[in-house]
């Protein structure tokens, strides 16, 4: 044999061997025909992943009937929709809207032989917490941006990567206490606020007002400004003739001040001496 047949015979074997598959092949079953039909019908294009995973399936179980030539057809065809649904993905978690992106990466890595596959696996193993706590961080989001971020030390990243880590945890920890602080100091203006309000009331009627709420004639004017928004609500409101007390509650984060005539002091969280 010359090396001209060689090389002929190299090239022409994948044919032969597909061909001579494919009349080793029996008829299909009417029954195998109607449940692929409904596996054909009942793939979900929003999980292109799973979807392949399924009709791969479903070709190795009846690889010997004649309908595993459709079966390979159709499995081109979806593996052809996996790469433009990783970068549908990527778009979506720039985007924000990392629930749905994570949940379209998280289908896509089942189909651990396709390039889009490994792709999702990497891209969620650290950069796509790494883009959630960033963006987060950026949108004010200091809890969701920390919650992300400690997501970064879940996998076995290398040096780099646990130092940008460390180092965006830091940063979300930071924006977390200045934002603490910021609440915390328009409560304390807010409380501040009612106390002068109740008060001016004792002074114009020689006695603390017996009821106060939020939305109440005594208030009515910050309440109208605006300065009262960071208050959730008022709890246990106390009255003498020359005293009163109040518990304001912050929206949110729910920190408490007591005010009194004489001052203002934090109260400690439930459960708390």
């Amino acid at each position: 044999m010359t090396g001209r047949h060689l090389s002929l015979l190299i090239v022409l074997l994948p044919n032969l061997t597909a061909l001579a598959a494919c009349q080793s092949r029996t008829a299909t079953p009417a029954d195998v025909q109607a449940a692929y039909a409904d596996l054909v019908a009942s793939l979900d294009a929003g999980a292109p992943g799973v979807s392949v995973l399924r009709l791969e399936g479903f070709g190795r179980r009846h690889a010997r009937y004649e309908i595993a030539g459709q079966v390979e057809k159709d499995l081109a065809a979806w593996h052809a929709r996996l790469q433009p649904a990783y970068l549908r993905a990527r778009d979506l978690a720039r985007q924000g809207q990392f629930e749905a992106a994570e949940s379209m990466l998280k289908d896509l890595a089942l189909v651990t032989d396709a390039p889009a596959g490994r792709q999702s696996r990497e891209f969620l193993a650290f950069e796509f917490h790494k883009l959630k706590a960033s963006r987060l961080l950026l949108t004010g989001d200091t809890e969701g941006a920390a919650a992300a971020a400690r997501q970064l030390l879940g996998g076995g990243v290398g040096e780099d990567q646990m130092a940008a880590a460390q180092q965006l945890i830091d940063a979300t920890a930071m924006a977390e206490l200045g934002a603490r602080m910021t609440r915390t100091t328009a409560l304390q203006s807010a409380a501040r606020a009612l106390q002068v309000a109740v008060v001016s009331s004792y002074v114009d009627n020689g006695q603390y007002p017996d009821r106060l709420s939020l939305d109440g004639p005594v208030l009515s004017p910050l309440r109208d400004t605006g300065s009262l928004r960071v208050i959730e609500r008022l709890d246990d409101y106390r009255a003498t003739q020359d005293a009163f007390s109040v518990i304001v509650v912050a929206k949110g984060s729910g920190q408490r001040l007591r005010v009194t005539h004489g001052g203002i002091e934090d109260v400690p969280p439930s459960g708390r001496p």
